[in-house]
Protein backbone atom coordinates (compact mmCIF):
# COMPACT_ATOMS: atom_id res chain seq x y z
CA UNK A 1 0.00 0.00 0.00
CA UNK A 2 1.18 4.00 -0.69
CA UNK A 3 1.44 5.16 2.55
CA UNK A 4 0.91 8.78 2.82
CA UNK A 5 3.38 9.11 5.34
CA UNK A 6 6.44 6.38 4.34
CA UNK A 7 8.69 8.05 6.47
CA UNK A 8 6.81 7.52 9.65
CA UNK A 9 6.94 3.39 10.77
CA UNK A 10 6.03 1.67 14.17
CA UNK A 11 8.13 -0.43 15.10
CA UNK A 12 6.68 -3.65 17.44
CA UNK A 13 8.88 -3.58 21.21
CA UNK A 14 8.82 -7.04 20.90
CA UNK A 15 11.63 -6.39 17.44
CA UNK A 16 13.75 -4.50 19.43
CA UNK A 17 17.02 -6.39 20.20
CA UNK A 18 18.27 -4.57 22.98
CA UNK A 19 20.50 -6.05 25.72
CA UNK A 20 20.43 -2.35 27.38
CA UNK A 21 15.97 -2.32 28.48
CA UNK A 22 13.56 -4.63 27.63
CA UNK A 23 10.61 -2.73 26.01
CA UNK A 24 7.69 -5.81 25.05
CA UNK A 25 5.34 -5.23 28.15
CA UNK A 26 7.59 -2.61 29.83
CA UNK A 27 4.97 -1.36 32.58
CA UNK A 28 3.70 2.25 31.84
CA UNK A 29 3.18 4.21 35.03
CA UNK A 30 1.92 7.65 36.23
CA UNK A 31 3.92 9.72 38.38
CA UNK A 32 1.66 8.65 41.09
CA UNK A 33 2.44 4.67 40.17
CA UNK A 34 -0.66 4.24 38.97
CA UNK A 35 -0.20 1.73 36.50
CA UNK A 36 -1.46 3.27 32.84
CA UNK A 37 -0.68 -0.01 30.66
CA UNK A 38 2.25 -1.91 28.86
CA UNK A 39 4.64 -0.85 26.23
CA UNK A 40 4.01 -2.27 22.95
CA UNK A 41 5.89 -0.60 20.51
CA UNK A 42 7.05 2.88 19.39
CA UNK A 43 5.97 5.43 16.33
CA UNK A 44 9.86 6.78 14.72
CA UNK A 45 11.95 8.41 11.82
CA UNK A 46 11.85 5.57 9.21
CA UNK A 47 15.33 7.26 8.51
CA UNK A 48 16.74 8.04 11.52
CA UNK A 49 14.79 5.77 14.29
CA UNK A 50 14.09 9.16 16.67
CA UNK A 51 10.87 7.72 18.69
CA UNK A 52 7.92 10.51 18.77
CA UNK A 53 5.47 8.48 20.81
CA UNK A 54 5.81 5.27 22.45
CA UNK A 55 2.61 2.95 21.67
CA UNK A 56 1.28 1.48 24.84
CA UNK A 57 -1.72 -1.37 25.38
CA UNK A 58 -4.03 0.50 27.87
CA UNK A 59 -5.15 -2.74 28.82
CA UNK A 60 -9.10 -1.61 28.77
CA UNK A 61 -9.25 1.71 30.81
CA UNK A 62 -8.97 3.58 27.80
CA UNK A 63 -11.42 4.84 25.37
CA UNK A 64 -9.38 2.68 22.47
CA UNK A 65 -6.92 -0.30 22.91
CA UNK A 66 -4.36 1.66 22.32
CA UNK A 67 -2.66 5.25 23.04
CA UNK A 68 0.44 7.29 22.21
CA UNK A 69 2.44 8.76 24.64
CA UNK A 70 4.76 11.31 23.83
CA UNK A 71 8.23 10.58 24.60
CA UNK A 72 9.54 13.72 25.83
CA UNK A 73 6.98 13.34 28.45
CA UNK A 74 8.04 9.72 29.69
CA UNK A 75 11.62 8.47 31.30
CA UNK A 76 13.14 5.06 32.62
CA UNK A 77 12.82 4.54 36.01
CA UNK A 78 15.37 1.68 36.37
CA UNK A 79 14.61 0.81 40.00
CA UNK A 80 11.11 0.50 39.09
CA UNK A 81 11.65 -1.06 35.49
CA UNK A 82 9.09 0.54 34.42
CA UNK A 83 8.56 3.70 31.91
CA UNK A 84 7.50 6.87 33.94
CA UNK A 85 5.17 9.29 32.56
CA UNK A 86 5.35 12.66 33.92
CA UNK A 87 1.60 13.43 33.34
CA UNK A 88 -1.49 11.94 35.74
CA UNK A 89 -4.08 9.77 33.93
CA UNK A 90 -6.88 11.95 33.64
CA UNK A 91 -4.55 13.88 31.83
CA UNK A 92 -3.84 11.26 29.41
CA UNK A 93 -7.54 10.09 29.48
CA UNK A 94 -7.89 13.40 27.15
CA UNK A 95 -5.77 12.26 24.74
CA UNK A 96 -7.08 11.31 21.01
CA UNK A 97 -7.47 7.36 20.66
CA UNK A 98 -5.37 5.09 18.40
CA UNK A 99 -6.05 1.89 15.88
CA UNK A 100 -3.31 0.34 15.24
CA UNK A 101 -4.86 -0.99 11.87
CA UNK A 102 -5.43 2.88 10.52
CA UNK A 103 -1.87 3.91 11.46
CA UNK A 104 -0.95 3.71 7.60
CA UNK A 105 -4.15 5.00 6.28
CA UNK A 106 -3.01 8.32 8.09
CA UNK A 107 -2.32 11.33 5.90
CA UNK A 108 -0.39 15.01 7.04
CA UNK A 109 -3.91 16.43 8.22
CA UNK A 110 -5.09 13.10 10.52
CA UNK A 111 -1.32 13.49 11.99
CA UNK A 112 -1.62 17.21 12.47
CA UNK A 113 -4.88 17.05 14.52
CA UNK A 114 -3.59 14.04 16.40
CA UNK A 115 -0.52 15.80 17.83
CA UNK A 116 -2.51 19.20 18.22
CA UNK A 117 -4.92 16.99 20.15
CA UNK A 118 -2.20 15.28 22.13
CA UNK A 119 -0.19 18.08 23.20
CA UNK A 120 -2.89 20.59 24.19
CA UNK A 121 -3.95 17.30 26.63
CA UNK A 122 -0.44 17.35 28.03
CA UNK A 123 -0.39 20.77 28.64
CA UNK A 124 -0.74 21.95 32.44
CA UNK A 125 -4.47 22.90 33.72
CA UNK A 126 -5.62 26.18 32.71
CA UNK A 127 -3.11 26.96 30.55
CA UNK A 128 -4.59 27.54 26.74
CA UNK A 129 -2.57 26.41 23.66
CA UNK A 130 -3.68 26.86 20.29
CA UNK A 131 -1.66 25.61 17.20
CA UNK A 132 -2.10 27.60 13.98
CA UNK A 133 -3.68 25.96 10.87
CA UNK A 134 -1.35 26.85 8.73
CA UNK A 135 1.59 24.98 10.68
CA UNK A 136 2.64 22.51 8.96
CA UNK A 137 2.22 18.75 10.60
CA UNK A 138 5.79 18.22 10.66
CA UNK A 139 6.26 21.10 12.98
CA UNK A 140 4.96 19.47 15.72
CA UNK A 141 7.43 17.13 15.86
CA UNK A 142 10.15 19.98 17.40
CA UNK A 143 8.21 20.81 20.42
CA UNK A 144 9.51 19.83 23.42
CA UNK A 145 6.86 17.07 24.09
CA UNK A 146 8.97 14.99 21.44
CA UNK A 147 12.07 15.50 23.27
CA UNK A 148 14.81 13.30 22.26
CA UNK A 149 14.72 10.82 25.40
CA UNK A 150 18.03 9.62 26.70
CA UNK A 151 16.68 6.46 27.34
CA UNK A 152 16.55 5.32 23.78
CA UNK A 153 19.32 3.62 22.08
CA UNK A 154 18.51 3.87 18.05
CA UNK A 155 20.70 1.02 16.40
CA UNK A 156 18.51 -1.54 17.09
CA UNK A 157 15.38 -0.17 14.99
CA UNK A 158 17.89 1.41 12.76
CA UNK A 159 16.27 0.43 8.81
CA UNK A 160 19.71 -1.16 7.78
CA UNK A 161 19.67 -3.35 10.87
CA UNK A 162 16.42 -4.74 10.65
CA UNK A 163 16.75 -5.62 6.98
CA UNK A 164 14.28 -2.89 5.72
CA UNK A 165 14.26 -0.11 3.32
CA UNK A 166 14.21 3.20 5.47
CA UNK A 167 12.34 4.74 3.30
CA UNK A 168 9.47 3.56 0.37
CA UNK A 169 11.54 4.21 -3.49
CA UNK A 170 10.42 8.22 -4.57
CA UNK A 171 8.55 8.90 -1.39
CA UNK A 172 9.17 12.72 -0.13
CA UNK A 173 10.71 12.89 3.60
CA UNK A 174 9.16 15.36 5.99
CA UNK A 175 9.24 18.86 4.56
CA UNK A 176 11.46 21.28 6.11
CA UNK A 177 11.12 24.99 7.23
CA UNK A 178 10.83 26.68 3.30
CA UNK A 179 13.13 29.59 2.40
CA UNK A 180 11.32 32.45 1.44
CA UNK A 181 11.70 33.28 -2.61
CA UNK A 182 13.23 36.44 -2.18
CA UNK A 183 16.17 35.00 -0.04
CA UNK A 184 18.40 34.23 -3.02
CA UNK A 185 21.73 34.00 -1.25
CA UNK A 186 20.24 31.27 1.50
CA UNK A 187 18.77 29.35 -2.03
CA UNK A 188 22.34 29.51 -3.19
CA UNK A 189 23.79 27.95 -0.28
CA UNK A 190 20.93 25.29 0.26
CA UNK A 191 22.01 24.19 -3.48
CA UNK A 192 25.78 23.92 -2.96
CA UNK A 193 25.56 22.47 0.41
CA UNK A 194 23.44 19.93 -1.10
CA UNK A 195 25.66 19.11 -4.21
CA UNK A 196 28.79 18.55 -1.61
CA UNK A 197 26.69 16.54 0.36
CA UNK A 198 25.81 14.34 -2.06
CA UNK A 199 29.68 13.83 -2.91
CA UNK A 200 30.61 12.99 0.25
CA UNK A 201 31.11 9.17 1.46
CA UNK A 202 28.36 7.43 3.14
CA UNK A 203 28.70 6.71 6.90
CA UNK A 204 26.59 4.84 9.58
CA UNK A 205 23.82 7.40 9.76
CA UNK A 206 23.61 9.71 12.90
CA UNK A 207 20.93 7.94 15.44
CA UNK A 208 19.30 11.41 15.81
CA UNK A 209 16.37 13.40 14.04
CA UNK A 210 17.97 14.43 10.05
CA UNK A 211 21.24 13.86 11.13
CA UNK A 212 21.51 16.35 13.90
CA UNK A 213 23.89 16.32 16.26
CA UNK A 214 22.66 16.37 19.77
CA UNK A 215 24.11 16.91 23.19
CA UNK A 216 26.16 14.16 24.59
CA UNK A 217 27.05 13.18 20.67
CA UNK A 218 31.31 12.08 20.45
CA UNK A 219 32.07 14.67 17.36
CA UNK A 220 33.72 12.73 14.82
CA UNK A 221 32.05 9.59 15.34
CA UNK A 222 28.12 10.02 15.79
CA UNK A 223 28.63 13.56 13.46
CA UNK A 224 30.42 12.40 10.56
CA UNK A 225 33.59 13.26 11.24
CA UNK A 226 33.84 16.87 12.85
CA UNK A 227 36.55 17.16 14.88
CA UNK A 228 36.62 19.56 18.26
CA UNK A 229 39.62 21.29 19.72
CA UNK A 230 38.02 22.16 22.88
CA UNK A 231 40.67 22.37 25.48
CA UNK A 232 43.64 22.59 23.55
CA UNK A 233 46.65 24.92 24.84
CA UNK A 234 48.10 27.81 22.98
CA UNK A 235 51.30 25.46 22.16
CA UNK A 236 48.52 23.23 20.19
CA UNK A 237 47.09 25.72 18.32
CA UNK A 238 50.20 27.27 17.07
CA UNK A 239 51.61 23.31 16.09
CA UNK A 240 48.34 23.07 14.47
CA UNK A 241 48.74 26.23 12.72
CA UNK A 242 52.24 25.88 11.81
CA UNK A 243 51.61 22.34 10.17
CA UNK A 244 48.99 23.88 8.39
CA UNK A 245 50.69 26.57 6.93
CA UNK A 246 53.32 23.86 5.89
CA UNK A 247 50.95 21.61 4.00
CA UNK A 248 50.04 25.10 2.01
CA UNK A 249 53.82 25.80 0.79
CA UNK A 250 54.48 22.33 0.15
CA UNK A 251 51.25 22.59 -2.21
CA UNK A 252 52.82 25.41 -4.33
CA UNK A 253 56.05 23.65 -4.46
Amino acid sequence: MNRPLPWLRYVDASSLDDDVIDFDGLNVESPAGEHLGDVDGFIVDAKSSRPYYVVVDAGGWFKSKHFLLPVGHTRFDEGEEALVTELARERIDRFPGFDKDNFEKLSDEDWKRFNDETCQACTITGVSVVYAASEPYAAAWQRADYSYPDWWRASPTLPDRMGESALTAGSAYPPAASTPTGDRSNRDRTVARGSEEASRPEVDPSPHFDGRAQPGDVLGVETGGEQTHIGDTAQDENKRRQEAEAAVRQSKE
